[in-house]
């Protein structure tokens, strides 16, 4: 076994956490770090011709 995976989650989780930072409250950076790794996939319809 090998913790190689868990150890990629935590790089990732430590590179968004330098990326926040300057957020003014740790809900930011909750919030960053659930959208980021929560899976969750934003496509927002775009803009049709009429």
């Amino acid at each position: 076994m090998t913790n190689g995976p868990v150890e990629g989650i935590n790089n990732k989780l430590r590179v968004i956490a330098r990326r926040a930072y300057g957020f003014h409250s740790a809900g930011a950076l909750i919030s960053m770090l659930f959208l980021c790794c929560g899976g969750i996939e934003l496509a927002p319809p775009l803009p049709t011709r009429i």
